[in-house]
């Protein structure tokens, strides 16, 4: 509900935020998102025909590319499930045989003195 109670509905991507609190609720080992798509994509594959499936990306590269457009995850979808290291795995529910993309684990930092 509001901040006055009034009822309210989930947004874009509700249902993805959904999945993620209760897999961090229940100590879930991962959580699969089914959607029409194979997986997180390097572009658009509707306006990029060479456009393929990431397979593996770090929560804060999912985050980032959500934030800046990719519509296949809202950014605080993988929120939950950082601290808990939960993997999310991106699938698509028409062609289950398909691995999709998985999504966990931080990308590595650099410390103080590292050299790139």
């Amino acid at each position: 509900s509001t901040a006055d109670g009034a009822p309210t509905t989930l947004k874009r991507s509700g249902s993805d935020f959904s999945a993620t609190i209760f897999a961090r609720l229940l100590n879930a080992a991962r959580v699969t998102m089914w959607k029409n798509t194979d997986g997180v994509f390097t572009a658009d594959p509707r306006r990029v025909p060479e456009a393929f499936t990431i397979a593996s990306l770090k929560y804060d590269e999912a985050m980032e590319l959500a934030y800046f457009g990719a519509q296949v995850l809202h950014p605080s979808a993988m929120v939950p499930c950082i601290d808990a290291n939960i993997p999310v795995y991106v699938r698509n529910i028409f062609n289950p045989a398909f691995e999709g993309t998985v999504i966990q684990g931080r990308s590595r930092t650099l410390a103080e003195g590292d050299a790139l």
